[in-house]
């Protein structure tokens, strides 16, 4: 049984009885300020190398050239809306096709898996592209990948979602 008792309203003291057990606790008036946090709304540290099932943001320039200093060259693929989006050498997925639903969007992706297992996946975000139609979130999608994933952007790499890319020199 609890029983709370107000005694002295002017000094904000209450008595609670628990059990037979007394107890005073004092109660603040004025509650204690506190200052907005400074934080940066983008990741502090870049990843020198993108790991499965954790995603990198990279715009197309940087993929290129980043791509370029590696020892070997992965086979790529770009999930975007339209083929043509593709630069040379990079294989398609399509990430919506008309009278598809989004279950149909993630087999296919699914089925890509299995396809090619060491290819790395990029997933077209720049502005206008229409985003990847998938039935659970992207997020989550892309932590189940298993491989190199690559976020594509129009303008700057630094985004809030996901950690920018860049190999030490």
């Amino acid at each position: 049984m609890k029983v709370r008792l107000d005694i002295s309203p002017e000094n904000h003291t209450s008595y609670i009885m628990r059990r037979g057990i007394e107890t005073m606790c004092r109660h603040r008036s004025v509650m204690r300020r506190r200052e907005p946090l400074d934080l940066d709304r983008t990741w502090r540290h870049s990843l020198p190398m993108p790991m499965p099932n954790r995603p990198v943001c990279i715009t197309l320039d940087e993929a290129v050239e980043q791509l370029n200093r590696l020892p070997t060259n992965p086979r790529i693929f770009l999930w975007t809306d339209a083929e043509r989006r593709c630069p040379p050498d990079w294989g398609f997925i399509a990430s919506v096709r008309q009278g598809i639903p989004p279950e149909g969007i993630e087999a296919e992706l699914e089925a890509w898996k299995g396809q090619y297992p060491d290819a790395w996946l990029v997933v077209d975000m720049r502005d206008g592209v229409i985003t990847p139609s998938t039935h659970r979130s992207l997020e989550t999608v892309l932590s189940n990948v298993n491989r190199s994933v690559l976020i594509l952007v129009s303008n700057s790499s630094q985004n809030e979602n996901w950690p920018q890319w860049v190999l030490p020199e």
